[in-house]
């Protein structure tokens, strides 16, 4: 009765260990897709919460979309609200396959590989997301190889236009004197500075809180991003100016790019990574309109949407000149070739139909 007791025992345990491994599978997390082929498991990193569009409208349809063209052999993970790293780590964590896929938004590694397409942040250059992509999109092709050694280039995408959402409403230059602002990057900090501000350099994560507990007084940030987040709750003044746009760049571990098959290698390559780059875009252009009427509707009665009379706007522009013509000089301090470099930008802003700022 014991050696039955005991060979029933083992027989169940032996079932049970083959279950569990049917479960995970094999390859990268395991899994088998149909026709028993191993299933390749992605991290993927988004910075914003679940309810953000980032995570509604961009990874979610994309996770379907390579899901279901890759016959369910890559199954894609989700990590909304930054669980696998900040906006600020995304270049390092990707590099060091910390997660598989992220966006980088390009100012915040302004010292690092990605430095060249900072060019796009610059004041002023641009006045919306598509615009920004296109332009960017020509740059990389003729400046990107340095790089993207270590990363995955997935296309070039661009949040819509930044706008200045405030505590206290801003309607003159003047008004800005003595302001706690954040900027995405160290590249304003001069802007900012010429307006009589204090630049105070933080994540997106961070501005709601920094401007409900009175740390920030204003924010340079996206309309549809700020809406996300709702910051109409702690800024109720939004001045409409444009002031930049972020390119943003999806990047893949080379890691696990390289793992690939050659076919799922060809398929990310031709159209699930330059989709990616599209969602990103689309959302910005599409929910900009809905942005505006959004903010407005919630800050009705205790707030407004600001437009500059153009003489304002004019004030505000004129010191990013300075701005432009810096970026050339440190371009060519970090062994680049500034000029050529602000030559071929602005011949391709001409190009796509903008008008030079200066």
């Amino acid at each position: 009765m014991k050696v039955r007791k005991k060979l029933l025992m083992s027989l169940c345990s032996v079932f049970s260990i083959a279950v569990l491994l049917a479960s995970c599978g094999t390859g990268k997390g395991g899994g088998n897709a149909s026709g028993g082929i191993p299933v390749i498991e992605m991290n993927v990193n988004n910075v914003t919460p679940s309810t953000h569009p980032y995570a509604t409208k961009v990874f979610e349809p994309w996770k379907k979309l390579v899901e279901e063209k890759t016959n369910g052999r890559v199954q894609v993970h989700l990590y909304h609200g930054g669980t696998l790293g900040s906006s600020k780590s995304v270049l390092q964590d990707v590099k060091g396959g910390v997660y598989d896929v992220g966006p980088a938004l390009v100012p915040y590694f302004y010292d690092t590989e990605l430095f060249p397409f900072t060019i796009g942040n610059l004041p002023f250059a641009f006045p919306d997301a598509k615009s920004t992509a296109k332009v960017m999109g020509k740059f990389a092709e003729k400046y990107g190889k340095e790089s993207f050694k270590d990363v995955v280039y997935m296309g070039m995408s661009s949040s819509d236009a930044y706008e200045l959402f405030t505590v206290k409403p801003v309607k003159f230059v003047d008004d800005m004197k003595g302001k706690k602002v954040r900027i995405p990057s160290k590249g304003e900090v001069d802007l900012i500075q010429s307006w009589n501000g204090s630049p105070v350099s933080m994540t997106i994560e961070e501005i709601y809180e920094a401007l409900q507990k009175g740390t920030l007084d204003a924010a340079i940030y996206t309309p549809s991003g700020a809406v996300g987040y709702k910051y109409y709750e702690v800024a109720p003044y939004m001045t409409k100016m444009g002031v930049t746009t972020t390119p943003i760049i999806p990047i893949m571990s080379k890691n696990f790019y390289n793992k690939l098959p050659d076919d799922l290698k060809k398929l990310f390559d031709d159209e699930l990574s330059p989709r990616l780059a599209d969602l990103l875009t689309d959302n910005y252009t599409k929910e900009l309109d809905a942005a505006y009427a959004k903010y407005e509707k919630e800050v009705a009665g205790k707030g407004e949407i600001i437009t500059l009379s153009s003489e304002e706007l004019a004030r505000f522009k004129a010191p990013a000149k300075k701005r432009w013509d810096q970026w050339v000089e440190e371009a060519n301090k970090k062994g680049y070739h500034g000029e050529e470099m602000m030559n071929d930008f602005k011949k391709m802003l001409q190009e796509e139909g903008l008008q030079l700022p200066f």
